[in-house]
């Protein structure tokens, strides 16, 4: 997305992926506003003034709560009509941490509240405001996986063995809105990703698996939402992947994001860590 105009928002969770979107928004043209899940993240976005990185925390109304009612009243108020949501969300706000109001609760449903099931509903809300919901891949389309060789080294046989292991596991549990990612090791499922989130889940594999080896796949759901919910890594997850022991990472071409691309394929390669883009 270039040369675009206008004021926009930034829902900013967890992670590097937000400041290198709101990066390429202010580049694009966007008079940006971004809205952090915690304070003082204004060393986060040096690009942007202070009084352009706020907290939901302390939106007028809110009442110390993260509110979707305070942030939709805080936009209105901004004559924000564009919103961008990127980072990971801490999900755990919704089942019973004290920090949502009962705004962003009535989101949760007496059916499905998985992640795309819930964030979709939020993006719903938005919508019904008048809102147009940015994907942010459209800001950070360069850093899309292709298929085949990306970084480090090529794959070992049994490492090709474990992705399509790990690929056959995804089939089934993607299709169930968990497990976007997955660890294994010969032939034996370790670890599979659920609320904690791909690093999380590598540390855990990594216990599990004492330092023998094994292998990282993450994929999408084929219905999943790429304005707001598209597979990331980045140098964070090599870091994890080397502390665990795990050797190989497959990714979904063209529908995962990798962040810093020189630094990821630098790192990749000191780590000898093997990275491919796959195809469902």
């Amino acid at each position: 997305m270039k040369n675009m105009s206008g004021s926009a928002a930034l829902i900013a969770g967890e992670g590097v992926l937000p400041e290198e979107t709101a990066r390429q928004m202010v580049g694009a043209g966007m008079d940006v506003t971004v809205y952090s899940f915690t304070g003082g993240a204004e060393d986060r976005f040096p690009f942007l003034p202070k009084d352009r990185v706020l907290s939901l925390l302390s939106l007028p109304g809110c009442e110390g709560k993260l509110s979707l009612q305070a942030l939709l009243a805080d936009l209105r108020t901004r004559g924000i009509l564009s919103v961008c949501m990127a980072g990971l969300i801490p999900k755990t706000i919704m089942y019973g941490d004290g920090t949502a109001d009962s705004s962003l609760l009535g989101m949760l449903s007496p059916g499905t509240n998985d992640d795309h099931s819930l964030l979709g509903r939020i993006v719903a809300a938005f919508e019904s405001f008048g809102l147009q919901v940015l994907p942010y891949a459209g800001f950070v389309g360069e850093s899309l996986a292709a298929e085949g060789f990306l970084a480090g080294r090529e794959p070992s046989d049994n490492e090709r063995e474990d992705v399509s292991c790990g690929k056959r596991i995804l089939s089934v549990t993607l299709p169930l809105s968990f497990g976007q990612s997955v660890v294994v090791a010969r032939g034996a499922v370790v670890a599979v990703e659920a609320m904690e989130g791909t690093d999380e889940m590598i540390r855990r594999a990594g216990k599990l698996l004492s330092g023998a080896p094994g292998v990282v796949v993450k994929m999408m759901r084929p219905d999943q939402d790429i304005r707001f919910d598209l597979p990331t890594v980045g140098t964070g997850t090599l870091r994890a992947m080397s502390a665990a022991g795990l050797t190989c990472l497959a990714v979904e071409a063209g529908r995962a994001i990798i962040l810093d691309r020189p630094g990821f394929a630098s790192l990749a390669e000191s780590l000898s860590i093997a990275v491919e883009g796959i195809t469902p």
